[in-house]
Order: C-alpha cells, then sequence, then structure tokens
C-alpha cells in the first residue's frame, strides 16, 4: 500500500490542545471554595473558551487530510490564476508542509519549484515533511525546500519566474509590516514574471486597504494587477464563509 501524503492542517494541534487544557483547568478552579462571583466568571469563560474549541476542531474537520476536497480547491485556485506558461523557477513563500509547491510542480512539469518556510514552532511542519511528501508524490527531483524568513529571502534580485504563496504573509512574525514581506517576495521575481498571492488581504489592520495594497504593487513595479475574493470563486460550508470573506487572490504579472 504506497503511504498517503500529509500536509497536516491549517489549524495547529497545538492551538487545540492548549484550548482544551485550558478549559480543564477553568473547571477545575471553579470548583474550589471561591467566592460565587469569581466561580460565575470562571464558568462564563470555560463556556465561552468552549464554543471557540468547539469552531476550532470544525475548522480542523474541514481542513483535515481526511476531508481534504476543501483545502485541495484553495490550493488549485492559486494554481489555475498563475499566469504563466511554466517553464522556469518558482518561489511559494511559507510552503507549510510542502502542498501548494507540490500542486505547482505537478501541473507545470517543465518547472523547478523552491519552498521557503521559517516552521515556527506553532506548526506541525517541517522541511522533511516537505521533502517526504515531495517524493511520494514523485516531484523530488523539481523541488527545494528551506528554512528561512520570508521577510529576507536569500535569492538575488529577479531570480525566479513566478512567485506563488497561500495564507502566509499575515504570519510573517518578525515585522509588523506585514507589506514588508510582500515586497520581499516581487524583489526576487523578475520583470515579466508571474505571481498568484492568496491570503487574508482584506484585513486593513494586517495590510491597509486594497488600493493602497495595489498602488504599492505598482511601486515594486508590478505592471499587470488582478484580484479576486475567493469565497466567490469556491464553495464554502456556511460556517467557514465569514473566516474567508476577507480572502483575496492577487495574481498578475510584474
Amino acid at each position: 500500500m504506497d503511504e498517503p501524503v500529509d500536509y497536516g492542517n491549517w489549524v495547529p494541534k497545538n492551538l487545540l490542545y492548549s484550548a482544551i487544557v485550558l478549559i480543564i483547568i477553568l473547571i477545575i478552579f471553579s470548583l474550589f471554595p471561591l467566592l460565587l462571583i469569581l466561580r460565575i466568571i470562571l464558568w462564563v469563560l470555560s463556556v465561552v473558551l468552549l464554543f471557540a474549541c468547539c469552531y476550532l476542531f470544525l475548522l480542523y474537520y474541514h481542513f483535515t487530510v481526511n476531508n481534504k476536497e476543501l483545502q485541495y480547491k484553495i490550493w488549485d485556485f492559486v494554481v489555475q490564476k498563475l499566469p504563466w506558461n511554466g517553464k522556469g523557477k518558482v518561489l511559494d513563500v511559507g510552503t507549510g508542509a510542502g502542498a501548494l509547491a507540490i500542486r505547482v510542480a505537478k501541473h507545470y512539469p517543465h518547472s523547478k519549484i523552491y519552498g521557503i518556510d521559517s516552521w515556527g514552532k506553532m506548526w506541525n511542519y517541517s522541511k522533511r515533511m516537505c521533502e517526504k511528501n515531495a517524493e511520494i508524490e514523485g516531484v523530488s527531483s523539481r523541488t527545494s525546500f528551506q528554512k528561512t524568513s520570508a521577510r529576507k529571502l536569500p535569492f538575488n534580485d529577479e531570480e525566479f519566474d513566478a512567485i506563488v504563496s497561500n495564507f502566509v504573509f499575515h504570519e510573517v512574525r518578525n515585522t509588523k509590516d506585514k507589506t514588508k514581506a510582500i515586497k520581499e517576495a516581487f524583489r526576487v521575481l523578475k520583470k515579466g514574471g508571474s505571481f498568484a498571492l492568496q491570503d487574508i488581504f482584506k484585513k486593513k489592520r494586517k495590510f491597509g486597504t486594497i488600493e493602497t495594497l495595489i498602488s504599492n504593487f505598482k511601486k515594486w513595479g508590478v505592471e499587470e494587477v488582478n484580484y479576486e475574493y475567493i469565497i466567490d470563486e469556491i464553495e464554502f460550508p456556511k460556517i467557514l464563509r465569514a473566516e474567508f470573506s476577507s480572502a483575496i487572490l492577487f495574481y498578475g504579472i510584474k
């Protein structure tokens, strides 16, 4: 029997475990002989956290490997919108478990894909995990993975023919201004190169307005930029639509 790929889950197990432990702690403390008001506060916090935990488990279910149709649609949406001829080098910024990089490699058989990630402790991903998945998917000879930050890429200016990314820039921890990580990605993209970048770009607190973001793209040398809301293109379960209402895919030519 062939070994299945392991692309992990977008909801970190560590987050789920931490929520469960905190609920148990709150319930235990509420059983102590405390003032009634304190016990009520602990009960309320426990209930609120329980609802949050249930929502996280629901997200985990929808993005688990055993129910992978939705997350595959999200990865494929990026690949399908990338305006590229498929020849040359591609950089996947924030590759995670290598899923998007591998999808690009399988879609473009004449390409060479480079995936970078910091693989922080919060996530259950690793370089070895990416390499193993690429080997299982039969694209290990055309994929390469490297541990580094998206804020400072170890590549030359205009080194890549295309860049892709999927819900990564808002997670870059070593810069408060997330647009700096996007600018860094465009630095390594060739003039005339293609891009498809997907994230919660509608969140002003993270990225500013869409108009400002597009204006920045132009300052960084982008000639053509288009964008689409992911919930308009992919059918999400109703309970998840609000979660992805701020998700936008930017794609075009530098």
